[in-house]
C-alpha cells in the first residue's frame, strides 16, 4: 500500500510540473488520496513554522510605532516599514491618498480631519481566482503615551500596542502570501492586498476603496484577530455613530439664572430617553460614549455635546431607530431658546451569515483541521471592514487574524504561536483553491 501511494505520489509531482492548471490534472488531483494531497503542501507549511522567529520580531517592531488612526506621522513611518517588507512578494504597489474624515469639534461644529495613506498590492489580476485580503494598520492608542509598553511576557504571550489588533493580522497576511509564492499552485492564484489606515474610525476614506475591490473579486479574507479562544466571527452587529448638539444662551448662574437656557439640562434629558433605547428590540444596543459641555460652574451652559453608537441585527432596526431619535430630537428641539440637532456619522450594515458565507467558513473550517487544529463560530457585535465588503456583495471570513484578546486596551496580548498557525491556516486555503479541491467562486 505504501508502495502504491509513493508511486502516485511521484506520478502526481511529475504530471503537476509538466501541465499543472488543465482541467484534466485538476479532476485527477479530486481523486488523490488525502494524505497524498497533504504531502504535495507539507513543505510550504513547515517552512511557514521556521519563520517563527521573523513574524514575532515584526510584530515588536511594529507595534512600537504609534499608529493612532490620527497620528499621520507614525502611520506614515508604519507604511514605510510594510511596504519594505511586502516588496518581497514582488507585486504592484500603490500608495493611495484618502479623502479627509468629517469630524464635530468640541465647538460644535464641522471640520475635515486628513487621513493617512493606504496601501493596495496586487498580483496576477488575470488568474482564474481572485482574492481580496485586508488589514488595517492603525490602532485606537494615542501618541505620546508611556503606559502601552511592547513586551514578552511569557514564551507564548506578547503584550503591547495593536498586537493583536491588527499588526500581528498583518505579518500574518504577508507571511501567508511569501508562502503561496512559495508554492506550484500560486499561479491559479490572484490577490489583491488593501491595508488601510481608518479601520478603527469605521474605515470612512477607504471605503470606496473596498467596494471597488469587492466587485473584482471572489471572496475576502480579513486580517481582523479572532476570538481569543480560536473561534472566528460568523454574524456581526451593524453600526451607527451619532453626535448630538444642543445650543441653549448663557448668562450668569448667580445673578441671571432665569435669562439663561441651560444646554447641559436639556441634553441630559435627551441622553436619558435615549439610553431608554437599550434592547428595545433584540439585540439592539445604544452607547453614549462622550459628553462634553460647559465652561465654568458660575456660567449657564450655551453648549452640550453628546456622541453615541448604535448597535444594530438587522436593517429593520436601522429605520426603527431613526424614527425614535428622530422623535426625542423634535420634543426637545420645541423648548424656548434651544437650539438642537442630530448628526448622522458613519452607518455599517450589519453582516448576514448567509449560504455563501456558510461555504467559505467551512473550507477553512476543513484546513483547519488538517493544520492541527479545531474552529468554530460564533456572532458577535462588534464590526470591521468584514461588514462593508459582505454590504458590497463580497463573502468573506473577517477574522483570519491572530488569537489574543484585551484589545482597545493597555493589556492587549498575543498568543505568539498563532503567528505560523493563522499563516498556515490560510496558506493552505489558498493553495487547496489553487489545486482544484474547492469549487472556483462567481461573482455575485
Amino acid at each position: 500500500m505504501r508502495q502504491g501511494l509513493s508511486q502516485l505520489h511521484l506520478k502526481f509531482k511529475i504530471s503537476f510540473k509538466e501541465s499543472w492548471g488543465c482541467d484534466k490534472l485538476k479532476e485527477n488531483f479530486k481523486n488523490i488520496n488525502p494524505v497524498v494531497k497533504m504531502k504535495q503542501y507539507r513543505p510550504i507549511l513547515d517552512w511557514i513554522d521556521q519563520q517563527h522567529h521573523s513574524m514575532l520580531d515584526l510584530v515588536i517592531k511594529w507595534s512600537k510605532i504609534n499608529s493612532h488612526t490620527f497620528n499621520l506621522d507614525g502611520l506614515r513611518i508604519l507604511s514605510r516599514e510594510i511596504v519594505k517588507s511586502f516588496r518581497a512578494l514582488k507585486a504592484n504597489i500603490d500608495i493611495i491618498n484618502l479623502p479627509p474624515v468629517e469630524l464635530i469639534t468640541k465647538k460644535g461644529e464641522k471640520k475635515f480631519h486628513p487621513l493617512g495613506q493606504a496601501i493596495k498590492i496586487s498580483k496576477r489580476s488575470f488568474a482564474p481566482h481572485q482574492i481580496f485580503l485586508v488589514c488595517h494598520m492603525d490602532t485606537v492608542y494615542p501618541r505620546n503615551t508611556t503606559k502601552y509598553v511592547t513586551k514578552l511576557m511569557r514564551k507564548n504571550i506578547l503584550r503591547g500596542p495593536g498586537v493583536t489588533d491588527a499588526k500581528g493580522g498583518i505579518v500574518v497576511l504577508l507571511k501567508t502570501l511569501e508562502a503561496l509564492e512559495r508554492s506550484p499552485f500560486k499561479e491559479e492564484i490572484g490577490w489583491q492586498v488593501l491595508i488601510n489606515p481608518d479601520e478603527e474610525i469605521g474605515s470612512p476614506g477607504s471605503k470606496k476603496i473596498l467596494k471597488q475591490s469587492a466587485q473584482r473579486n471572489h471572496f475576502g479574507l480579513v486580517f481582523e484577530p479572532c476570538l481569543p479562544n480560536g473561534y472566528l466571527v460568523g454574524e456581526r452587529k451593524g453600526s451607527g455613530n451619532f453626535t448630538i448638539i444642543v445650543k441653549g444662551r448663557s448668562a450668569h448662574a448667580g445673578r441671571d439664572p432665569h435669562l439663561g437656557r441651560n444646554a447641559i439640562n436639556v441634553l441630559a434629558k435627551c441622553v436619558v430617553k435615549i439610553n431608554a433605547l437599550n434592547n428595545i428590540r433584540p439585540g439592539l444596543t445604544v452607547n453614549v460614549g462622550v459628553i462634553e459641555g460647559g465652561q465654568a460652574i458660575n456660567v449657564v451652559p450655551d453648549l452640550a455635546i453628546a456622541k453615541f453608537n448604535v448597535r444594530i441585527k438587522s436593517l429593520k432596526d436601522w429605520e426603527f431607530i431613526s424614527e425614535k431619535l428622530n422623535n426625542i430630537i423634535l420634543k426637545f428641539s420645541k423648548m424656548n431658546g434651544i437650539s438642537i440637532k442630530l448628526h448622522r456619522g458613519g452607518f455599517i450594515s450589519p453582516k448576514n451569515f448567509d449560504d455563501k458565507t456558510q461555504n467559505l467558513f467551512n473550507n477553512v473550517k476543513q484546513c483547519a483541521k488538517e493544520v492541527g487544529f479545531d474552529i468554530h463560530w460564533r456572532p458577535t457585535g462588534g464590526v470591521c471592514d468584514g461588514n462593508r465588503l459582505a454590504a458590497f456583495g463580497l463573502p468573506n471570513v473577517d477574522t483570519m487574524g491572530v488569537r489574543g484578546g484585551d484589545i482597545h486596551s493597555p493589556n492587549e496580548y498575543l498568543y505568539v504561536d498563532s503567528l505560523t498557525q493563522r499563516a498556515k491556516l490560510t496558506a493552505l486555503f489558498l493553495m487547496k483553491l489553487g489545486a482544484g479541491e474547492f469549487p472556483k467562486w462567481q461573482r455575485r
